[in-house]
């Protein structure tokens, strides 16, 4: 004979209800955890999107002059001048890099944006391919 048990039966449907909520629930609770980060500063670990305006929106032209390397028997990049730039970015550093087919490094260097133009001293990087990408970067 079969002893009566004081606990209420319990359907297995129920109880996948039961754990697909609690499931639910912890990943929404990772989730406001994970968005609840915060901006990361020198005391904190975190992560943050700002959205940045740009202090120039129309785009720049960037030449560049190349010195020959008697070393290497190669011209590389030594300067590059950067033009048409907004007059709100005067004052801003200016970083540009200059890349080859595969992304090495051609030359790199920075200045400060004056009179809507930067000239920008290049070191020459490791690669002497020729440049064929340019990247260009005002902050501050």
């Amino acid at each position: 004979m079969r002893r009566p048990s004081s606990r209420p039966r319990v359907s297995r449907h129920r109880l996948a209800v039961v754990a697909i909520a609690g499931l639910v629930g912890l990943v929404g609770v990772l989730g406001a955890s994970a968005a609840s980060l915060g901006g990361v500063t020198s005391a904190s670990l975190g992560a943050d999107v700002t959205v940045v305006a740009s202090c120039d929106t129309d785009g720049v032209a960037v030449a560049y002059t190349t010195a020959y390397d008697a070393v290497g028997g190669v011209y590389r990049p030594s300067a590059a001048t950067v033009s048409g730039v907004d007059a709100a970015c005067d004052g801003l550093d200016i970083s540009v890099t200059l890349r080859d087919s595969t992304g090495a490094v051609v030359g790199d260097g920075s200045s400060t944006v004056s009179g809507g133009s930067a000239s920008v001293p290049l070191t020459p990087g490791a690669s002497t391919d020729p440049v064929d990408g340019v990247a260009v970067i005002i902050s501050g």
